[in-house]
C-alpha cells in the first residue's frame, strides 16, 4: 500500500560538511618549495624568519611615518584649540560668527599614502581635542545629500560611554532625518548629557565643555565643486549654534581653494595653511633606518634598491607602495633562497642554527659563487678546510653592512678626495668632527658594537688628528703673517720687475705650510680606512644569505608592462590560461582560440586600413568548423539565430580591441577602420 502511494510534499535535509574537511580551513604544512639537502625544519624556519623580518621592519616604518607627521599632527592640534578659543569669545560678544575656521592641509602627490595620514589626523583629534570627526571623500559624497547624511551619521556614531541611559525615542529621533537643525539639537543633547555626566562623576574630561565639530575634506580637489560651496554656505547659517572646523586635504596647491570656491564662498572661510613633510623625506628616512643599519639582517642590492627608488620618484611618490616593493623583495627572498634560513632577526637564533647544521646544509652554503671566489682567493694551507672541515668553514660566514659597490674605484669618491685635498680649515674640521660621531655610535652602540670593534683603531686616529688640528692652530696663523710680511717689505716699482719676480715664483717650489702637511696626512688616512672598510658584498663570501639582488623579477612583478603584457595574451593567450585547446603554432589561427585572439591575429595581416566586411568573413572562415558542428542538428531557425550570434561575437571582439588600443574608427571610410600598432609578438 505504501507503494503505490505517492508523497505530495519531499522532505530536504540539509548535512553540513565536516569543517575539519572543508578546504578553506585547511592550511598548507609547507608554504616554501622543497630544495635538495635542505630539511623540513629550516624550511619552516625560512617561512618564520620572513614574518619576524616583515613584522619588525613593517612596525618601524609605521614609527618612523608617525615621527615624521608628528610636527604637522602638533600644528593642527594647536591650531584646533586656538580657534575654539577664538570662536568662544566671538560668542560671548555676538551672535553672528563670520567665518569658519579653516586648516588647509597640503599633503602632496602621494594619493596612496592619504588613507594613512588623515585616519592618524583623526585619531590625533580624538585624543586631544573632540571627539566629533567626520572623514569624508568624494566618492562617497557625490551629491549635497549624500554629504550631508556621511558628515551627520559619523557625528552619531560617537560612542558615548553611557549611551544605553538614552531613551528610545531619543535614539530613534536621533536616525531620523538627516539635516543640520536636528545636527543643533543633537549636539545641544550631548553637550549636556556629558555635562551632567561631568559633574557627577567630578572627573576632568580630556575635552573642553563645547569640542569642536571637525569635518576633514580627504580628497579635495575630487569633490564637486558646487557640493562643496553648497555644504560651507550651510555650514556658516549654523555657526553660532556649532563650533564647526573644516579640513582640506589638497595635494596640490592652496590655489586650489580659489579655482574651487568663489569668492562669495570662500570669503566664509579663515584658511591657515599647513605643509606636510614631503614624501621623499619619509623614503629616504626609511632607507637610512632600515635598509643602512644592523637592526634588520635583511638587504637589497644596489640594482634593485635603485628600481625601488626610482618607482617611487617617477611613478606616485607613495610611501605605501614603496613599502609594499619592499615586502615583496623579503618575501621572493625569502621563498627563493635556502640560504635565507640564516637571515635571523635574532643573533642568537643564527649562532644555533650554525651549530645544529649538517653536513649536507654546509655543503649547500659551500656551492655558492661567492663561498667559491672566497676560498680561490685564499691561500692553499686554508682552501682544503674551508671545503672539507666543516667546523672551520661555519665561522666564516660574514654578515656585515656595506655600501654596493668598492666606492673607492668610482670616478665620484676620487673628486671628492681632490676636493678634499684644497679645503680650507673651516670646511674640514666639521667633516672629521662628523667621521668621529658616526663611527663613535657605531663602536659604542649595543647592536653593532660587537662587529665594528676594527673601527675603533680609525676612531682614534681621527681623534689624534683632531688634537693635532687644535695644536697646530697658533703654528699657522704665525706662519700666515710671517708670508704676509715677506710680501708686503718686497714691493714692485715696475712692470718689468713684475714680470721677472712672477717668472721666478712659477719656478720655485711653494713651501707648504703645517696645515697642508697635516692636511694631506689626514686625507691619506681616510683614504686608507675607506679602502678598508667599504668593500663590495659581492666579494664578500656567503652574501646571498643577506642581500637580494634578483633585479629581473622585482621589475617583472612591481613595475609592469601592460602593452607586452596584453600582446603576449592576444597572440599566445595558452601563456595565461595553461590550456591544452588554446596550443597553436606561430602564424596559425585556430577557431579553438578565444574570439578576441582570432580577431587580433587576423588584424596583423591587414594594412593601415582594415575592410570590417572583409574581417568579418575572415572571422567567420576560422570559425566554419565550429559552426557546421553545430548547425548539424539545428532548424533554419537556429542557424539564423547562430549566425546573429556569430556577429555579435566579431562585434565584441572589434569592440575589445578598440578598447585596447589597437583600432580606431575612421572618416576615410565609413565601413574601415584604422589599424593604430605594428608588428606582433
Amino acid at each position: 500500500m505504501a507503494e503505490d502511494t505517492t508523497s505530495v510534499s519531499k522532505g530536504c535535509f540539509l548535512i553540513k560538511k565536516s569543517s575539519a574537511h572543508s578546504p578553506r580551513k585547511r592550511r598548507a604544512d609547507n608554504i616554501f618549495p622543497e630544495v635538495a639537502g635542505e630539511s623540513i625544519a629550516h624550511r619552516k624556519q625560512r617561512y618564520e624568519n620572513f614574518k619576524k623580518c616583515w613584522e619588525s621592519i613593517k612596525c618601524e616604518i609605521e614609527v618612523l611615518q608617525s615621527q615624521m607627521n608628528s610636527k604637522i599632527f602638533s600644528d593642527l592640534v594647536e591650531f584646533f584649540k586656538r580657534a575654539q578659543n577664538v570662536k568662544s569669545s566671538e560668542i560671548g560678544r555676538t551672535s553672528v560668527v563670520q567665518e569658519i575656521p579653516t586648516a588647509a592641509l597640503i599633503t602632496g602627490v602621494n594619493m596612496p599614502d592619504h588613507d594613512v595620514v588623515f585616519s592618524q589626523l583623526a585619531s590625533e583629534l580624538n585624543s586631544h581635542v573632540t571627539p566629533f570627526v567626520a572623514l569624508l571623500r568624494s566618492k562617497d559624497c557625490t551629491a549635497m545629500k549624500a554629504t550631508m547624511k556621511n558628515v551627520i551619521s559619523q557625528f552619531f556614531s560617537f560612542d558615548v560611554q553611557d549611551e544605553d541611559d538614552l531613551s528610545p525615542s531619543e535614539q530613534a529621533q536621533k536616525l531620523s532625518s538627516f539635516t543640520m537643525p536636528v545636527l543643533c539639537r543633537w549636539y545641544g543633547k550631548m553637550i549636556k548629557y556629558n555635562y551632567s555626566k561631568r559633574r557627577q562623576s567630578r572627573q576632568q574630561s580630556q575635552y573642553s565643555d563645547q569640542p569642536p565639530l571637525v569635518v576633514i575634506f580627504e580628497d579635495f580637489e575630487g569633490f564637486l565643486p558646487a557640493v562643496v560651496q553648497n555644504f560651507v554656505m550651510i555650514c556658516s547659517q549654523y555657526l553660532s549654534e556649532l563650533p564647526l572646523v573644516l579640513v582640506f586635504g589638497i595635494a596640490t596647491a592652496l590655489t586650489t581653494v580659489h579655482k574651487v570656491l568663489p569668492h562669495a564662498v570662500s570669503s566664509l572661510l579663515s584658511i591657515e595653511r599647513f605643509q606636510s613633510e614631503p614624501s621623499h623625506v619619509c623614503v629616504l628616512e626609511v632607507i637610512s633606518k632600515v635598509l643602512m643599519t644592523a637592526t634588520f639582517p635583511f638587504k637589497l642590492s644596489a640594482q634593485v634598491l635603485r628600481l625601488l627608488y626610482e618607482n617611487f620618484l617617477f611613478h606616485d611618490f607613495s610611501l605605501q607602495n614603496f613599502s609594499r616593493g619592499l615586502q615583496f623583495c623579503l618575501m621572493e627572498h625569502f621563498f627563493e633562497s635556502p640560504l635565507s634560513v640564516l637571515c635571523c632577526v635574532s643573533s642568537d637564533d643564527r649562532k644555533d642554527l650554525l651549530n645544529e647544521m649538517s653536513h649536507k646544509q654546509v655543503e649547500m652554503f659551500r656551492k655558492t659563487m661567492s663561498f667559491r671566489r672566497y676560498v680561490e682567493s685564499e691561500p692553499p694551507s686554508k682552501q682544503l678546510p674551508l671545503l672539507l672541515d666543516d667546523s672551520f668553514a661555519k665561522p666564516h660566514n660574514v654578515y656585515e653592512n656595506s655600501l654596493s659597490s668598492n666606492i673607492y674605484e668610482q670616478e665620484k669618491y676620487k673628486e671628492a678626495l681632490s676636493l678634499l685635498r684644497v679645503c680650507s680649515r673651516d670646511e674640514l674640521l666639521p667633516l672629521l668632527n662628523k667621521c668621529e660621531e658616526i663611527l663613535g655610535n657605531a663602536v659604542d652602540s649595543p647592536e653593532t658594537g660587537r662587529y665594528c670593534q676594527k673601527l675603533k683603531k680609525s676612531r682614534d686616529g681621527i681623534c689624534r688628528l683632531l688634537e693635532q688640528f687644535d695644536k697646530i692652530s697658533g703654528i699657522q696663523e704665525t706662519w700666515e703673517k710671517r708670508s704676509t710680511q715677506k710680501e708686503a717689505l718686497s714691493t714692485v716699482t715696475n712692470r718689468f720687475e713684475l714680470q721677472e719676480r712672477l717668472m721666478s715664483a712659477a719656478k720655485q717650489k711653494k713651501k707648504e705650510s703645517p696645515y697642508d702637511n697635516l692636511r694631506k696626512k689626514t686625507i691619506d688616512a681616510m683614504d686608507e680606512m675607506f679602502r678598508t672598510f667599504l668593500t663590495c658584498p659581492q666579494n664578500m663570501p656567503l652574501h646571498e644569505v643577506i642581500y637580494y639582488d634578483k633585479l629581473q623579477e622585482t621589475r617583472k612583478h612591481l613595475v609592469g608592462m601592460p602593452r607586452v603584457a596584453i600582446q603576449i595574451a592576444l597572440s599566445n593567450p595558452r601563456h595565461y590560461l595553461q590550456c591544452d585547446c588554446c596550443q597553436t603554432d606561430i602564424g596559425t589561427v585556430q577557431d579553438t582560440l578565444p574570439d578576441v585572439c582570432i580577431a587580433y591575429k587576423l588584424h596583423l595581416e591587414c594594412g593601415r586600413l582594415i575592410n570590417l566586411y572583409d574581417w568579418f568573413q575572415a572571422f567567420t572562415a576560422v570559425l566554419e568548423p565550429q559552426i557546421e558542428h553545430q548547425s548539424l542538428k539545428c532548424s533554419p531557425k537556429k542557424k539564423q539565430k547562430m549566425d546573429e550570434q556569430l556577429h555579435a561575437r566579431f562585434i565584441q571582439a572589434v569592440s575589445e580591441l578598440q578598447f585596447l588600443g589597437f583600432i580606431k574608427s575612421t572618416r576615410q571610410k565609413t565601413d574601415h577602420v584604422q589599424r593604430l600598432t605594428w608588428g606582433a609578438f
